[in-house]
């Protein structure tokens, strides 16, 4: 697990120093020489661990730590100098730094230290009181130094996803997210317009059923009378959408007529169930959009790839879920039912998980949750009749194999027909 740590030194040599060890260790290092700035970002961002100089010419080490700790007394801080008496030391002890080392530093005595005190900060945080408060709680910016709530970021996969959409979060043009079926995008898109959150910014969600054209003009002006500077159009489920949707969509990205000659900025968010190549085989985009598409993507990673998120992130879900159903207690997960839901694989994604949670609260009036009754919620979502099974296993199966014909015949639905012995008015319904 990556920890957070901030670090301020007003020596640009010895902070970069400091950074560098600390980002060899893994950890998320924001690094300042500004005391004032860096009591800011430390009012906003939840740190694990702060590294502080002693002798800075606008404020004392301690009188930082002593400012900071006004509002998050919890965090551990360590103290560096070059010199110090013996009586500093004892005083600095006193007042609450955790560590105080002097330069030049023995780096692998400061590094266990730092570990030590995250350690014994988040064993603390772990007691029975304020469990709730931490490891249920889904909070990813305490581990990322910004805001982010569609992943808990417990694990390096979501946590580099994070860090991959926060680099990217001012894009220009068009930004195309790729995430397997029940994938959760619009608290994913809801991170990225956190990260640039301002009042004349806003995200329009279009689907199949609600994108033409003269719905989008119609946002765009609205937008533009509420002086909105920028507008970025989420466009979800985009591969259900038809082919007069998806010019529109194009035209929309290259701000053709009739987007042409808009005052605002306009930027596209194309969210995606497969690959643009896969799309492209199947001639569900065209070259054009498809080098559009291609512009920024982003591969969302599927929950099976980030365990040490899922019971985390199913325990924020039961919270939201007794708060739409109005119940008095939120069901707390047991050891062994998160142990159940971090290793089961999630086909389903975000989509099965918050379905399975839902059939728990529903089925278990109980303020615990044990591993069995996960394990009872996870095949009663697969307890679908063998032949239903069957009949859209093979119904997919026959698409891709008109697919495939419809690319091997150049579109020809005829020849498309005769092989497949149909009437030529059923292909296209049955391919889209």
């Amino acid at each position: 697990m990556a920890y957070s740590i901030l670090i301020l030194d007003d020596n640009d040599d010895f902070n970069a120093l400091l950074t560098d060890i600390f980002e060899q260790a893994d950890y998320i290092v924001t690094s300042l020489t500004d005391p004032v700035e860096a009591i800011e970002a430390f009012r906003e961002t939840d740190y694990d661990l702060v590294v502080a100089d002693q002798k800075m010419p606008e404020m004392l080490g301690v009188d930082f730590m002593k400012e900071i700790q006004r509002f998050k007394p919890n965090v551990p801080v360590v103290i560096v100098s070059g010199y110090i008496e013996n009586e500093t030391i004892r005083e600095l002890i006193r007042d609450g730094v955790s560590g105080v080392f002097l330069k030049p530093l023995n780096v692998f005595s400061l590094l266990e230290r730092a570990g030590e005190l995250v350690e014994e900060a988040k064993k603390r945080k772990k007691s029975p009181s304020e469990l709730e408060a931490h490891d249920e709680v889904w909070d990813g910016s305490s581990q990322l130094g910004f805001d982010f709530q569609s992943f808990p970021c417990k694990s390096g996969t979501s946590i580099a996803f994070a860090e991959r959409l926060h680099g990217l979060h001012n894009f220009k043009s068009t930004l195309s997210l790729i995430g397997e079926s029940g994938t959760h995008y619009r608290p994913i898109c809801e991170d990225i317009r956190s990260f640039f959150e301002s009042a004349d910014e806003q995200f329009i969600y279009l689907s199949a059923g609600s994108f033409d054209q003269v719905q989008a003009l119609s946002l765009i002006e609205k937008a533009q009378r509420e002086d909105a500077g920028r507008i970025t159009f989420v466009l979800l489920e985009f591969e259900k959408m038809d082919a007069a949707q998806k010019e529109l969509a194009t035209k929309l990205a290259k701000h053709e007529e009739p987007f042409d000659g808009l005052e605002m900025e306009i930027r596209t968010i194309f969210c995606l169930n497969r690959d643009l190549d896969s799309l492209m085989d199947r001639e569900e985009i065209d070259e054009s959009l498809y080098i559009l598409m291609g512009t920024t993507e982003v591969r969302v990673p599927p929950l099976r790839e980030c365990q040490a998120d899922i019971a985390v992130m199913a325990q924020q879900l039961l919270v939201e879920i007794a708060r739409e159903k109005s119940l008095t207690t939120v069901p707390r997960l047991e050891s062994a039912a998160r142990d159940q839901l971090g290793h089961y694989s999630w086909k389903g994604n975000f989509r099965e998980l918050t379905d399975v949670l839902r059939q728990l609260v529903e089925e278990n009036n109980v303020e615990s949750i044990s591993a069995a009754a996960v394990r009872a919620a996870i095949e009663g979502g697969q307890t679908e009749p063998l032949q239903t099974r069957l009949h859209k296993f093979l119904e997919e199966q026959e698409k891709d194999y008109l697919r495939a014909a419809s690319i091997l015949f150049d579109g020809d639905r005829k020849r498309i027909a005769d092989l497949f012995q149909t009437d030529p008015s059923e292909i296209d319904a049955k391919v889209n």
